[in-house]
């Protein structure tokens, strides 16, 4: 992995690092629930979540895609998400067990490429589930603060709870190839059940169909 000085300046990655420093004052917004605070989190929302179109796209455009690129856009998505859904999850009732799968799921994906990293020597990029996950979650809070009808709001649930499935099943498929290519399709199978059956749980007791 090759990370030079210059880079931080890049515009791509400058970007990135502006989505994390944008949690902080959503962060504060959320918690004191004025209607102007709720109008301006919506706006600082929005404003993270399109800086992680740009970054990729100015990034491809200018040639400027990089290890440091690879490790902060994804690092970044987590913490506003994570930092994020607990801040809802404290102050407006957000539901605990996306929450809480979300961030699990976070801490999986930073292990691996943490792992991952060490046998290949760069970041693996975010791919694609990864991305519809972070749009999703987003959108899904960003309802969820503007008090959208309880029918829009179980849809962007559902939809969240499957690309917090299908991404952490993207990247588990990934690992496998690269820490443990000798392992048995067999065996990554069982695990994908496992996990599935943990989802269809949660997901059944956040909507309280039992």
């Amino acid at each position: 992995m090759r990370i030079e000085s210059r880079q931080f300046f890049y515009p791509s990655n400058l970007l990135s690092f502006l989505r994390l420093l944008l949690i902080i004052p959503i962060a504060y917004l959320i918690k004191i629930n004025t209607p102007a605070a709720n109008v301006w989190v919506i706006v600082l929302a929005v404003l993270a979540a399109s800086t992680d179109f740009l970054d990729g796209y100015i990034s491809r455009r200018r040639g400027e895609v990089t290890d440091l690129g690879k490790i902060i856009d994804p690092l970044a998505d987590k913490i506003c998400l994570g930092v994020g859904l607990i801040v809802l999850v404290l102050y407006r009732g957000f539901p605990v067990p996306l929450a809480l799968l979300l961030i699990y799921r976070d801490i999986m994906i930073i292990l691996l490429g943490w792992f991952s990293f060490k046998k290949i020597g760069h970041p693996t990029p975010a791919n694609f589930w990864g991305k519809l996950n972070t749009t999703v979650i987003a959108v899904t809070a960003i309802l969820f603060l503007m008090n959208s009808p309880e029918w829009l709001n179980r849809i962007f649930l559902s939809l969240s709870y499957f690309t917090i499935f299908a991404s952490g099943l993207s990247y588990a498929i990934l690992g496998q190839k690269i820490l443990c290519p000798e392992w048995k399709q067999k065996t990554l199978y069982w695990t994908v059940l496992g996990l599935l059956t943990i989802l269809v749980v949660v997901f059944t007791i956040n909507f309280r169909f039992i």
